[in-house]
């Protein structure tokens, strides 16, 4: 669809439009059309529910009451549910944005209960892919998207700052990430998504020595290779609009890889090796896992 005058299209119209297009962000097909079902499902709220004639008509108030209707038996949506809803609503009006069909995002000042009581739990798939999708901010960006897949290779801000471009070795899809004062180091696995970052940002960097590092600028008065690191993190969180929810710092990217490794059915031992992480109480406590403490581990580099 070519670009329109924000005010000018229907809901119904940005479904369609923002559907045809949406990235798949290295999602499933199961997701992707989740978050499209969701899409439908908001427009027929919005339209048959809330009057809404264009898509401009539709204020936080019609996204909050999307995000909090009562389920089809008449429950209340559990909080998993909300923030699935939430995500599916902001990736609708992020990418109409980035087609010139709407100017605003109604979800971007929407809070929702915190989803567990840890510092930094792990993100979900849903959330991964729409924090892929804003960390590529234009087609010549390459240093946050490059950052955001080694984060979900599990690097930490601290390994972050040391990855150096001959670190990568794409041909096994996989990054040496050098351990900090909390974790060991090893290879981190890269995803195919990632591989695709990582490829971009060395063009970006053609010419430049193995040494150099992949991530960090040049250095700034005051500001620290690790902060500088963690910031390329915490600007697509925010952008993404997960910068308001108190569980969800830049280690929950690193966070999710473990729990979704975990949930696939790696044990405990596996999952603190590939987070770097030396005790496995630790490692569970991180992606969330309640368990009964057996002891230390040391995993290296093989």
């Amino acid at each position: 669809m070519d670009r329109a005058d924000p005010g000018s299209i229907t809901v119904v119209e940005l479904v369609v439009a923002v559907s045809d297009a949406m990235p798949d962000a290295g999602l499933s097909s199961e997701s992707l059309e989740r978050l499209r079902g969701l899409m439908r499902r908001f427009s027929r709220f919005s339209v048959d529910g809330a009057g809404c004639r264009s898509a401009t008509d539709v204020t936080a108030e019609i996204a909050q009451s999307f995000i909090h209707a009562r389920t089809r038996d008449g429950s209340a949506p559990a909080v998993a549910t909300m923030h699935v809803r939430r995500v599916a609503v902001r990736m609708l009006f992020s990418e109409g944005r980035r087609l010139g069909l709407v100017s605003h995002d109604p979800t971007l000042d929407l809070r929702l209960p915190t989803r567990s009581s840890l510092r930094a739990r792990p993100l979900t798939d849903d959330e991964v892919a729409i924090c892929r999708s804003f960390s590529i901010g234009s087609r010549t960006e390459t240093r946050q998207p490059a950052a955001w897949a080694l984060a979900e290779a599990t690097a930490r801000s601290a390994e972050l700052a040391h990855c150096r471009i001959g670190d990568i070795d794409l041909d096994r899809g996989r990054a040496w990430l050098h351990g900090g004062s909390k974790t060991e180091p090893r290879w981190g696995t890269i995803s195919a998504w990632g591989r695709q970052q990582i490829e971009r940002r060395l063009h970006a960097l053609t010419g430049a020595a193995p040494e150099a590092s992949l991530i960090c600028r040049a250095a700034q008065p005051g500001v620290s290779a690790t902060s500088s690191a963690s910031a390329a993190i915490a600007d697509t969180l925010r952008r993404a609009g997960l910068h308001v929810e108190p569980d969800v710092r830049p280690p929950s990217v690193a966070a999710w890889a473990g729990a979704k490794a975990f949930a696939d059915g790696a044990p405990i031992q596996g999952v603190a090796r590939m987070l770097g992480i030396r005790s496995l109480d630790r490692a569970a406590a991180f992606i969330g896992f309640e368990w009964q403490p057996v002891g230390e581990m040391n995993p290296g580099r093989h």
